[in-house]
């Protein structure tokens, strides 16, 4: 979830975003495959986006896009169905990782608390949030590099010709903070 804040004087303090090639500032993912971003209750850092996604993992628990190599999950936190119980939910349809302890991680929707340091002056501060959607992620089609075939090449081509606009605004909020 991008998020900026700025000073009602519009000096920006933090932001993350998409990048022109459908990188996600931030994920952790996006720049080693060996890695993914968690979930998070608390953002406190630009280093940090609330990401919710499936991440499975291979056997040795490394982080894989690969479906004939993974074996379980390491995260899903993909927002949940109001109704939703993650705690009897039946582990083939669960979640795991962080978002299985956040308290406010629930069927219906999530919150993400932000703690950012801002310079001593007085503000006030606008905050504003979006909720982005974007249908394939950076690592999921650039894992298609190795291999030498028409079609994942075919299909890479078509995702950097389009990774600009791969994300889409579902939501967004602001709020001034003083």
């Amino acid at each position: 979830m991008p998020a900026k804040i700025l000073e009602k004087s519009a000096a920006e303090m933090k932001e993350t975003k998409n990048t022109d090639a459908g990188l996600i500032q931030g994920n952790d993912s996006d720049a080693d495959p060996r890695k993914f971003e968690p979930h998070y209750d608390r953002i406190t850092s630009a280093d940090q986006v609330q990401i919710y996604e499936p991440v499975m993992g291979d056997p040795n628990d490394v982080p894989t896009t690969g479906l004939l190599t993974a074996t379980h999950y390491l995260k899903d936190n993909r927002l949940l169905p109001r109704g939703f119980d993650k705690a009897t939910a039946d582990k083939d349809i669960g979640v795991y990782g962080a978002a299985m302890q956040d308290s406010d991680f629930a069927g219906g929707g999530d919150v993400v608390h932000y703690a950012v340091p801002v310079p001593a002056r007085a503000g006030p501060f606008v905050v504003s949030v979006e909720l982005l959607y974007q249908p394939i992620g950076f690592r999921w089609a650039h894992n298609l590099e190795k291999y030498d075939a028409p079609e994942p090449k075919r299909f890479l081509n078509y995702f950097n010709e389009m990774s600009s606009s791969s994300s889409v605004v579902v939501a967004k909020a602001s709020t001034t903070q003083q």
